[in-house]
């Protein structure tokens, strides 16, 4: 019985009114160590204990109410975070563009610019630029020079402060043969100590080597522009047997004189021979001329406009000419059509 009451020496009654003080930890170790001896064994006890322990609904609400504060500051650290983030990523990309737009640029490309002239200089030629676009602006222009051609290079951006110019004059090397405008791969501008325009290079592009190619001949026509010059006309083709013909029936009742045309078709179809033009005048009479790649070499229709006074050029072998846009440039300038395709045409 002794042994008993040491080992659980507390009734119930006693714990009941122990258990407030020993929830609070209130209690000294000997009542505190009696009373958990008491719960040990007693299931009501310990149910009493447990639903003095448990939270209210008012302590519960203020937790929750805790947590729900505690994700609201971190959900606002959060994004304070997400917008300077957005913020520097914006700032970062503005001052990308910006340094690309007006500092960094791209590399110059010849359709944006024009050529206005080239002037031989003292150990130089002269190149004048101009901008397409006023608000375009070029720095960095440099010049090299490899086996005799010479590359000019540059950077366009938009116009500013820092770089406000949209045309410049560039001193190239009088020794070279060839000046390109934006390396090898942009435009030829000068060739043989003659400035190639733009018809000269696209006259050159839209050669013809045999002149059974319909399609490849009409579009050399467009691009000589040949109706606007001359007239209507519709085109016949001689190619079974020599010489090669091409005949141009104009419906017109005047003398078209395509005369300096032809001349640049005789030099820009490898195989074409003679050309020929018809037309019936006012009065109903048919008419007919015929001019050959040995007349454009003879000179005898070769008649140039050179430093503003008609003369009588011997141009040798028309065929010659069409290989290269130098020697395309030589013929419209002999021929007299250089005001129709000049330098930035």
């Amino acid at each position: 019985m002794e042994a008993c009451m040491m080992k659980n020496d507390l009734t119930c009654g006693v714990v009941r009114d122990l258990l407030p003080s020993y929830v609070e930890n209130l209690l000294g170790e000997e009542s505190r160590e009696a009373v958990e001896r008491h719960l040990e064994g007693c299931p009501d006890c310990t149910a009493n204990k447990e639903a003095m322990t448990a939270p209210t609904g008012a302590e519960e609400t203020a937790e929750a109410a805790k947590e729900v504060d505690f994700l609201m500051k971190v959900k606002k650290r959060s994004a304070k975070r997400v917008v300077l983030a957005v913020v520097c990523t914006a700032a970062v990309l503005l001052l990308a563009l910006v340094l690309k737009v007006f500092i960094i640029g791209t590399p110059l490309q010849e359709q944006s610019v024009e050529v206005l002239n080239i002037d031989p200089a003292k150990g130089c030629y002269k190149v004048t630029i101009e901008s397409n676009a006023s608000a375009d602006a070029y720095h960095s222009w440099k010049v090299e020079v490899e086996d005799g051609i010479a590359c000019i290079y540059a950077r366009r951006v938009l116009v500013s402060p820092l770089f406000p110019e949209g045309s410049a004059v560039v001193s190239v090397p009088r020794d070279v043969e060839e000046i390109w405008l934006g390396g090898r791969s942009g435009r030829l501008i000068f060739q043989d100590g003659r400035e190639i325009s733009r018809k000269a290079l696209e006259l050159y592009e839209a050669r013809v080597p045999y002149m059974g190619d319909a399609p490849a001949l009409g579009n050399l026509l467009e691009v000589l522009d040949l109706r606007y010059h001359s007239g209507e006309y519709t085109m016949a083709l001689q190619t079974s047997s020599r010489p090669y013909r091409l005949t141009l029936n104009y419906t017109g009742s005047r003398d078209p004189s395509p005369d300096v045309y032809v001349t640049l078709l005789l030099a820009l179809v490898e195989n074409l021979e003679e050309v020929e033009w018809t037309w019936t005048d006012e009065n109903g009479t048919f008419h007919s001329r015929v001019m050959t790649a040995e007349d454009t070499g003879a000179g005898q229709t070769a008649s140039a406009f050179i430093e503003e006074n008609w003369d009588v050029v011997n141009v040798g072998n028309i065929k010659t000419y069409g290989e290269t846009p130098g020697g395309i440039q030589f013929l419209i300038k002999i021929m007299g059509i250089q005001y129709l395709f000049s330098s930035g045409a």
